[in-house]
């Protein structure tokens, strides 16, 4: 009996302890969960503003060339499978378009993987079959989205635009540059007239429609550079803007018959009152000529503080608010409240300016609202930029292109490319 006692009393023992050592083991995991979800969310201090970063947990690199966000860019999920005959998965995206009257249709424009079509918010996607290899531009009209489509390749050598009218089984040229080794580089379609088009190319010209690309003119001035954006105002329907990469931003009050540079603008306008200043002067008017000085001086210094960004790398405009305008630059933030002519520089977190930002969105609901991807990363800010939300992309690439879902802004797409 006393053998029986010990045998146990020493299993009660053994019993108790695997029990402390079970414990334990538990709460050894619950502490080491509990500290890479505390590592999830973070806060960061630039220039005196507090920003929320939010890392997300640490995984491996995903290749995906499209991300989804669900909840307004807490969190992204890929979403660009396909089979293995269509791999959209390794493409380069330049742009996401989205159908105006649809809320789970959008397209792809991809380098040089071709286009991509989905009907359920990028959960499948079918390939789109189109003549060139490359896609330098690409648009999904407005007047005709369930047929007509835009896109801007090279074949045989020649830079053209080419159109569908049967959801991508046609692609006939529409309009073809005369010249070789000249790329059309952009298309743009006014959102308050569909009808007219414009076509930027690598060499500088311009070319609009008024017919929805059935025919063409040269319109404007030649301008400096490879064109890669134009973009509208959101009131008005004459204001244009063009961007050439990393150089100039030209503004046009009048739909491109002629491109502005604001700061020749600017020069020009003190110019002038130094001529009035003279004048006043020679009329021995010290008085008003003093005044006008004090004028003068402070149109400088007001020029000099709004200088336009340089190495801008894209731009956008404001869905709502007219003369507003977002540049992305290989440095940092900025924007415009006076259709290009005056800038200030958004104060951003300090680490993203190591990286160009190359892609810009402003909520379609809310201007406060401002999201922008650089390297791989997505920020967005809900009040105009004084602070920040940061998420990390488990990405193999480099964010390309950011755009809200225009039926639900909680839905933000993100593609990603090599270049």
């Amino acid at each position: 009996m006393d053998m029986k006692k010990s045998f146990l009393v020493v299993g009660g023992i053994i019993i108790v302890l695997f029990f402390f050592i079970f414990i334990s083991v538990i709460v050894v995991r619950s502490r080491a969960t509990k500290t890479t979800s505390d590592k999830a969310t973070t806060t960061a201090t630039t220039g005196g503003v507090t920003q929320r970063v939010a890392t997300g947990p640490t995984q491996t690199t995903v290749k995906s060339s499209i991300w989804k966000s669900e909840d307004a860019g807490a969190s992204f999920i890929p979403r660009s499978s396909a089979d293995s005959k269509n791999p959209m998965q390794n493409a380069d995206v330049l742009s996401i378009a989205f159908h105006p009257q649809k809320p789970n249709y959008l397209v792809v424009g991809t380098l040089s993987s071709g286009l991509y079509r989905s009907e359920n918010e990028g959960g499948a996607w079918t390939a789109i079959p189109f003549p060139p290899q490359n896609i330098y531009s690409f648009i999904l009209d407005k007047n005709m989205p369930d047929s007509r489509m835009f896109a801007s390749g090279v074949l045989n050598g020649w830079g053209k635009v080419f159109r569908t009218d049967d959801a991508g089984s046609n692609w006939p040229a529409v309009y073809t540059e005369p010249g070789q080794k000249t790329i059309i580089t952009s298309l743009a379609q006014n959102p308050k007239n569909p009808s007219t088009m414009f076509s930027g190319t690598s060499a500088g010209t311009v070319v609009k429609s008024l017919d929805g690309g059935i025919t063409w003119k040269n319109i404007g001035n030649v301008v400096d550079g490879k064109v890669v954006d134009i973009s509208f105002d959101a009131n008005s329907s004459q204001v244009t803007y063009l961007l050439t990469y990393g150089k100039i931003l030209y503004y046009s009050p009048n739909s491109g018959t002629e491109w502005q540079k604001w700061e020749d603008k600017k020069k020009d306008e003190v110019d002038a009152l130094n001529k009035q200043v003279s004048a006043l002067s020679k009329d021995k008017r010290k008085a008003e000529a003093d005044a006008l000085r004090l004028t003068v001086k402070a149109l400088i210094e007001k020029n000099k503080s709004g200088k336009m960004p340089q190495n801008i790398v894209t731009i956008v405009t404001d869905p709502k608010l007219s003369g507003v305008i977002y540049a992305g630059t290989s440095k940092g933030l900025f924007k415009s409240t006076s259709y290009g002519k005056y800038w200030t520089e958004i104060n951003i977190i300090e680490s993203a300016k190591k990286f160009p930002i190359r892609s810009i969105a402003v909520n379609p609901f809310n201007s406060s609202e401002i999201v922008f991807v650089a390297g791989r990363a997505f920020y967005r800010s809900t009040n105009g930029g004084d602070t920040w939300a940061v998420t990390a992309l488990d990405s193999d690439r480099d964010a390309s292109f950011v755009a809200y879902d225009p039926f639900d802004p909680n839905n933000i797409y993100i593609g990603v490319s090599r270049i």
